[in-house]
């Protein structure tokens, strides 16, 4: 289904089921919002600080073949934590607290909390009518939540420069395609100056994220909550061919934390964990470099069949994000209510 008919689809469903009121589908709406995000947060604070290993110890098989079996009715899901249950899935929480703690309430409030809030779930879950409190408790829960979510949300678009790139052996590999590189005018002042050559047609610029909860390291390389964010720029008016860079980089999709999509098509973006080691980390860059050179083009959005960023994105599985996601783009200097409540 193309992405304008299941908008119009969308349109033409009832606004209210008339068994249930507003406040009782809203309830089920603020769950869905919160599980999303928490399966998000946990996704990223994992592979920050296992690497490879993040999904070790998350038992998802059977769900998810279980889901895949039904091949009349795909979904693009791929991620073990979309497949296991919310209390499999904040058992991850409190058994990696440090990583989450920064983010959530104290723990033995987050505890009753999430005993009061699996409550509610379950009675959605279970066609229950609910009490006449759930939906505020949701909301609460949510408000006590927002500022937490939002930390974690603008630390993802927070990146930090190593000074000097000579220092980190992945910084300094790539610096030779970065044509803006941090320069040091004097007085320990940093800035960024060069020169785009006329014929460049793809840069690369390589920072890092550094998670709320790690301490703060000399080294990145092989560090658990370190974060490489690493841009490719298509220059000059060039676009890149998304789909066709999408499917020739699947052999590296595994080790990639996101692969981040946006509206004007001349960026990719790879967030990339550091425990992997410089020398994993820098053969993935240049297998993405790589495939890069061949899906840049001036008018590559003009290619027939070509759909909109998000569009594109929401095909593909959690790891690829579109421009709508606030993980492509909310960052510290952008204050808002992040679940709007």
């Amino acid at each position: 289904m193309s992405e304008t008919e299941s908008k119009r689809r969308d349109s033409e469903m009832p606004d209210q089921v008339p068994e249930l009121s507003i406040r009782q589908l809203s309830t089920y709406a603020r769950l869905w919002q919160l599980e999303t995000w928490l399966r998000r947060m946990v996704y990223i604070e994992l592979r920050a600080l296992r690497g490879d290993s993040w999904s070790v110890g998350i038992d998802a098989e059977f769900s998810l073949k279980a889901d895949k079996r039904l091949s009349h009715m795909p979904t693009p899901e791929k991620d073990p934590l979309s497949y296991i249950t919310f209390k499999e899935l904040t058992r991850q929480i409190s058994d990696n607290w440090s990583a989450f703690s920064c983010y959530l309430p104290p723990q033995n409030i987050w505890g009753a909390k999430l005993e009061e809030v699996g409550q509610i779930r379950n009675r959605v879950a279970h066609f229950r009518r609910g009490h006449g409190d759930d939906h505020p408790r949701v909301l609460q829960l949510l408000r006590d939540l927002d500022r937490g979510f939002w930390t974690f949300c603008t630390s993802y678009n927070n990146p930090q420069a190593i000074l000097p790139a000579s220092h980190d052996p992945v910084t300094a590999h790539f610096l030779k395609h970065d044509p803006f590189p941090w320069t040091n005018t004097g007085d320990n002042e940093w800035v960024r100056i060069g020169h785009a050559p006329r014929d460049m047609v793809l840069s690369v610029t390589v920072e890092v994220l550094r998670r709320p909860w790690a301490e703060i390291a000399s080294s990145v390389d092989g560090t658990a909550g370190y974060l490489y964010d690493v841009h490719l720029g298509a220059r000059d008016g060039r676009e890149f061919d998304y789909p066709s860079y999408l499917k020739n980089t699947a052999r590296i999709h595994p080790r990639l934390v996101h692969l981040c999509l946006y509206n004007t098509a001349n960026t990719v973006r790879l967030t990339i964990p550091a425990l992997l080691g410089a020398q994993d980390i820098i053969n993935l860059v240049e297998e993405a470099l790589e495939v890069a050179r061949y899906a840049v083009y001036r008018g590559a959005r003009s290619h027939p069949g070509y759909q909109t960023v998000q569009g594109l994105a929401d095909q593909w599985p959690e790891f690829v994000l579109g421009p709508e996601n606030p993980l492509t783009f909310l960052s510290p200097d952008m204050p808002c209510t992040f679940f709007d409540v």
